[in-house]
């Protein structure tokens, strides 16, 4: 018998063995791996990660749970009451490659993404589940680009594993989900530039989804006129015109380094 979901906690248990074996498959677990599991809740997906030959550490933040996992998993895994995002990472994994593997509370994806998306140290790979609607924003291409998709592209490679239907989870959620896998990389070697320069960017090119790029940029930074993001714009191929949901993540990363010379 399932526990009562809190809505406080932003619960929905996972139910659908057909899903986990998916997310297990996209955490590509060897034998050993190191994993961060956040909100373990009943301990299926928990169960999946053992059985793959995971050493997992798991941080549940209901104090309710954290019994009924002691007494499932023993010693098998390393259970934490604590709130993931001010849990130490660094005492845990500091000298360690490690995997974040959750099916996260939605109310927590934005700060949760943030987080560990620049925060040391890093994971190599996350396999979220998120709201379809969110997902589709992490792995969005152009005209749908918004700042969450340059957030996430600059950090890491991004991709759709799976959609997730509502009836996968109890309570059923009104929205269905998606799984999302994230390969991180160094954004500074790979970029050639620092990433929040390129966010710092990103959000006033957003700051208003119906004017163009240079009068979003212009109208909120004081660096930068009109005429300089226009001609920055054609330097690189792009129409002058353009909306900030039309540029690619190279494309931003380029329009930083133009600006910026």
């Amino acid at each position: 018998m399932l526990p009562r979901a809190k809505k406080s906690y932003g619960q929905n248990w996972l139910v659908d063995e057909t899903v986990v074996k998916k997310i297990i498959q996209a955490s590509d677990i060897k034998s050993n791996d190191l994993v961060l599991e956040i909100g373990p809740g009943t301990g299926v997906l928990t169960q999946a990660l053992v059985d793959a030959g995971a050493q997992v550490v798991a941080v549940e933040t209901d104090p309710s749970l954290i019994e009924p996992l002691r007494q499932r998993f023993g010693g098998r895994i390393q259970l934490i009451e604590d709130d993931v995002l001010t849990f130490p990472v660094h005492r845990f994994f500091h000298h360690f490659s490690y995997k974040l593997i959750a099916n996260i509370p939605y109310n927590i994806t934005s700060d949760l993404l943030r987080h560990f998306l620049t925060q040391k140290p890093k994971p190599s790979r996350m396999i979220l589940m998120v709201q379809k609607e969110v997902g589709d924003r992490i792995v969005a291409r152009p005209p749908q680009m918004s700042l969450l998709s340059v957030m996430c592209q600059l950090y890491a490679v991004c991709r759709r594993v799976s959609v997730v239907p509502a009836g996968a989870f109890r309570p059923i959620p009104k929205v269905d989900s998606a799984i999302v896998q994230f390969d991180l990389e160094d954004p500074s070697l790979r970029w050639r530039i620092d990433p929040e320069m390129v966010i710092g960017l990103a959000k006033f090119g957003f700051s208003s989804r119906r004017k163009q790029l240079h009068g979003n940029i212009a109208g909120s930074s004081t660096k930068f006129t009109s005429e300089q993001v226009k001609k920055a714009l054609s330097l690189l191929g792009l129409d002058s015109r353009s909306r900030a949901e039309a540029l690619n993540i190279e494309q931003w990363v380029q329009l930083t380094h133009t600006l910026n010379e």
